[in-house]
C-alpha cells in the first residue's frame, strides 16, 4: 500500500505501520484461552468456550436495592 503525497511522492505506508508494531505482537501469546459468546441472565451451569480449551460455571447474581 502507498500513499500518494503531494501527488508525486510515493510514501510506502504499510512498511511503516508494520515496523511500528511491537516485537510481541508477533510472538505467540499462552495469555489467551478461550472465549465465550453469548452470556445471558439466564445462563445456568458450566458452559464449554467456543474453541472448547475452557469452561465456565455460572449461576445468576441478584443485588438488593437499598
Amino acid at each position: 500500500m502507498l500513499t500518494v503525497a503531494n501527488q508525486a511522492t510515493f510514501i510506502p505506508l504499510a512498511a511503516a505501520v508494520i515496523n511500528a508494531m511491537p516485537d510481541s505482537w508477533w510472538t505467540d501469546n499462552p495469555d489467551y484461552v478461550e472465549s465465550w459468546y453469548s452470556l445471558t441472565k439466564d445462563s445456568t451451569g458450566t458452559l464449554r468456550g467456543v474453541s472448547n480449551r475452557g469452561t465456565m460455571t455460572v449461576e445468576p447474581y441478584f443485588v438488593n436495592r437499598f
